[in-house]
């Protein structure tokens, strides 16, 4: 019995929808150790800069930590059919962000510590959206958008405890966002 038109193009679409889905759990499993990594980088940050409110240069070791770690992270867990081109696209992304990040704050300095303590956050909160926007990657978009709220909620209604708050619940929303992305 040969097979109808309309069987084998309803294969080919059943194919293509668990290629995709099985492409953004890849990405997710890849994505969570970083979050993990991030996670805990901003719980300790965080939580130290609020215990000790002039140790802000801790944040320093703790990012250049961060950028070796997550640089080992995908090191050891690129795949034989990894995209080595986009190596050079992250890269150029984010010198771009940080001549934005730079330019932006020559032009409106912050008025307070607070503001830059919410800033950074927003603007990873951004990355996730536009990551997730961009990949089709849902959780990852939610995640960063569960962040930014967070982050906003806890600048304007929790100021005296803002750094606090981005210990517990933005540290916390990465290291659960990483397993939320590992259990695909």
């Amino acid at each position: 019995m040969p097979i109808q038109r309309q069987d084998a193009a309803s294969a080919l679409q059943e194919i293509a929808n668990t290629e995709k889905q099985s492409h953004t759990a890849y990405h997710y499993q890849k994505a969570a150790p970083h979050l993990f990594l991030w996670g805990a980088i901003w719980l300790i940050g965080y939580a130290v800069t609020y215990l000790r409110p002039g140790w802000y240069p801790l944040w320093d070791v703790l990012i250049v930590l961060g950028f070796v770690g997550s640089f080992l992270i995908s090191f050891r867990t690129r795949g034989k059919g990894s995209h080595a081109s986009f190596g050079w696209r992250y890269a150029a992304t984010f010198i771009a962000i940080f001549l934005f990040v730079t330019a932006l704050f020559a032009i409106l300095p912050p008025q307070s510590s607070l503001q830059i303590d919410a800033f950074f956050p927003l603007l990873i909160a951004l990355w996730y959206v536009l990551i997730g926007l961009w990949t089709r990657g849902t959780r990852i978009a939610l995640l960063g958008l569960a962040l930014g709220l967070l982050t906003v909620g806890g600048y304007f209604w929790l100021q005296h405890y803002f750094l606090l708050w981005m210990a517990v619940v933005g540290g916390g929303a990465l290291i659960l966002g990483g397993f939320w992305l590992r259990k695909v």
